[in-house]
């Protein structure tokens, strides 16, 4: 069986500023509304008439859409990149461009590139941490939608 949550119905939607170095178009700095939306399979038993609260889900994947929302993503890992955090500042250098923004507007992302391929994996694993997987739980998947149709999937499988 497989039990979906849609982003975009239930809220679980953030908006961000970007760039990516090194892309033609979307090495400018531009924004997205994005939207969260996750999937679990699961084999379901006879004694099983819910396999996993997804009032929960919800929950945890608007607060992570919260934590994200309406600030400047900034990818920390970029081997190309230079990051500096210097008071209430955060000075990023990336392919002849300087970009000088508040502290409070960025938030830094352990990732390379804040493309929707790395941050679905930056934020399954966050959901992750944040839910307790019930036993019979063999895949969760999770997409980062850039507009409606169009995202990055990924997924962890578990025994």
């Amino acid at each position: 069986m497989e039990l979906r949550v849609d982003g975009w119905s239930v809220g679980a939607r953030f908006s961000v500023s970007h760039f990516i170095p090194f892309h033609n178009k979307c090495g400018r700095l531009h924004g997205h509304t994005y939207a969260v939306g996750c999937a679990f399979k699961c084999d379901v038993s006879a004694e099983d008439d819910m396999v996993i609260d997804l009032i929960s889900v919800k929950e945890v994947l608007r607060e992570l859409c919260d934590e994200l929302d309406h600030h400047v993503l900034v990818p920390t890992e970029n081997a190309n990149s230079t990051v500096d955090v210097d008071g209430d500042e955060v000075r990023v250098e990336t392919h002849g461009k300087r970009y000088v923004f508040p502290r409070e507007d960025v938030k830094l992302l352990p990732i390379s590139a804040t493309t929707a391929e790395r941050l679905a994996d930056w934020f399954i694993d966050r959901m992750l941490d944040r839910i307790e997987l019930p036993a019979g739980i063999t895949r969760v998947e999770l997409g980062i939608e850039e507009g409606q149709g169009q995202g990055a999937w990924t997924f962890r499988d578990f025994s």
